[in-house]
């Protein structure tokens, strides 16, 4: 993280005390001492702060025209909710305990908005989103940082977020991350006994909403440490009580939860190492704009694959090089940014993504409350670093950033583009999981549903064919192969197919009819009698 521009002064409230209101008399010392400090970074305005709303919403506005929402397709339990059957379910004890019971309850009251029921989720996520965004923000500017508003715009308008706002069932990363900034904002200000409830509280929430809240009285000890520079216990008697709250009810949370089930070859190392590796890759080159990437080991990660240590072993070197440096405030914001990446991010380390035919996956949901650490990291860095060059840096760092920006944005907007459509979405998705027929019925349905001209004949008919080669038992997808063969006068494919749904199903009265007709014209008048034969005697009747 950047360099703060000043040192704390012995005339004004050391934050590392639990409770030190502040007096007029220390009030007026501020204000008198002010000239003779060092220049502080400047707080965002409201004029910046709407700037940051507005950008996001116009980056994810196209996503919210998409009408997907709970697929029939996706095979992955992703959340609770698809199991209730009423908002009462998230509170009982037991519910509290494994899931988050405010992310439920929000599923629920969604369908009563005026709304379409997609547009509804996505809007509340983004919404959601922006919150956690803003309060980034504020814990930033309350460390003094340069690039504070920055790191929050980033953080904002990033990629890697779309997965975790459009696919139905994450919320709960959305939710988690807003209290955990919200506790470390109050645990950071640390003004008065109403600062100090308001973190136990919002602490104790955190730990019940999500699992990577546990590290929170680590993460405030982190931030009391770049703050001081020495370790001396009083400076720590604030985050004693989180400690006992993340304990007590962590056990009590995660005692009767598991780790994500994994295939017997995987190991956890190896999984922990490959998460470490997408995440990072996803963070600062998020290039690969896709929903769900397949878990390839070997593939872009086959050095050291049989530990998967390398991806940890790039820290060394930093935490190297902060050790000689340690005394250095800058030292100490790099140990504060790297170590909150690497807290935040262990619980998403050990997680399983999963595509939704169940097969492994990498998945960008599991960096969203981390994400925000790496962002702090770099470009509040970038910005100390420019601004310790005076007037040089003060050109340069504008002119970077928007650059940055403008490309940062591109990204995002043609991703959430590429999303709003969810057609075109299936399409992407069925090209990159060319074994899985998942995606390729859910875009048959949706060419279907819209009458859209994105597939032709024959690329409808080659993608029935992969279809059914994975999932034979699929037989209205069947019928439709059968039915396109015939009106593009492959007689021969559509024999075949008509055959096959005679011989292995019970088809209706109308498709045997259809079957029948079909065989005479082929001259086949044995086929077409045992077809008619099997009509129903009320329908013979009517003939």
């Amino acid at each position: 993280m950047a360099e703060d521009s000043a040192a704390p002064q012995s005339t004004r409230p050391r934050q590392g005390d639990l409770i030190i209101p502040p007096t007029m008399m220390e009030h007026r010392s501020s204000k008198a001492g002010s000239s003779s400090k060092a220049k502080e970074p400047r707080r965002a305005g409201l004029g910046a702060i709407i700037f940051l709303i507005a950008l996001t919403l116009l980056a994810f506005a196209p996503s919210l025209q998409s009408d997907l929402l709970w697929s029939e397709y996706d095979e992955v339990e992703r959340t609770a909710f698809a199991s209730m059957e009423d908002w009462q379910e998230a509170w009982q004890i037991e519910t509290i305990r494994r899931h988050d019971p405010l992310t439920l309850t929000s599923y629920f009251a969604e369908s009563r908005l005026p709304l379409p029921p997609a547009a509804a989720h996505r809007l509340i996520n983004l919404l959601l989103h922006l919150t956690a965004a803003l309060l980034l923000l504020k814990v930033l500017e309350s460390l003094k940082l340069y690039g504070a508003y920055a790191a929050a715009l980033v953080f904002a308008l990033h990629p890697a977020v779309l997965q975790t706002l459009y696919w139905p069932g994450y919320r709960n990363q959305l939710v988690g991350l807003v209290f955990i900034l919200a506790s470390l904002y109050f645990g950071i200000r640390n003004r008065d006994v109403r600062d100090f409830l308001l973190m136990l509280l919002l602490t104790v929430i955190s730990v019940l909403l999500h699992p990577a809240a546990l590290v929170l009285p680590l993460l405030l000890a982190l931030v009391i440490l770049y703050q001081r520079k020495t370790l001396q216990l009083h400076d720590y008697n604030r985050v004693l009580p989180l400690g006992c709250v993340a304990i007590f009810v962590g056990v009590w949370t995660q005692s009767g939860n598991a780790l994500a089930a994994r295939p017997e070859d995987l190991n956890l190392i190896t999984q922990a190492g490959q998460n470490l590796y997408f995440y990072l890759r996803q963070a600062l080159l998020p290039l690969e704009l896709q929903l769900f990437h397949p878990f390839t080991e070997g593939q872009t990660y086959n050095v050291g694959a049989a530990n998967s240590l390398l991806a940890f072993m790039v820290f060394i070197p930093f935490y190297g090089l902060i050790a000689f440096n340690f005394r250095q405030r800058w030292a100490r914001g790099l140990f504060l940014g790297l170590t909150g990446f690497l807290l935040l991010a262990f619980y998403g380390f050990l997680q399983t993504g999963r595509f939704i035919d169940g097969s492994l996956a990498k998945e960008e949901y599991g960096l969203y409350v981390a994400l925000p650490a790496i962002i702090a990291l770099t470009f509040c860095g970038l910005a100390g670093f420019f601004e310790r060059q005076k007037a040089l840096g003060k050109f340069f760092w504008p002119v970077f950033f928007s650059l940055f920006l403008v490309v940062h944005l591109g990204l995002t907007a043609s991703y959430s583009y590429a999303m709003s459509d969810s057609t075109r979405m299936w399409q992407s998705m069925a090209e990159q999981w060319e074994k899985s027929w998942q995606p390729k019925a859910a875009l048959v349905d949706s060419v279907r549903s819209t009458d859209s001209d994105l597939l032709s004949e024959s690329a409808m008919i080659r993608t029935l064919e992969e279809i059914l080669a994975i999932n034979p038992q699929r037989h209205d997808d069947r019928i439709d192969l059968a039915r396109r063969y015939r009106q593009s006068r492959q007689n021969t494919n559509a024999l075949r197919e008509y055959q096959h749904i005679l011989r292995e199903t019970q088809p209706s009265d109308e498709f045997l009819k259809e079957a029948a007709d079909f065989f005479d014209t082929l001259n086949l008048r044995w086929e077409a009698s045992k077809a008619r034969e099997r009509i129903s005697g009320a329908d013979r009747s009517q003939q």
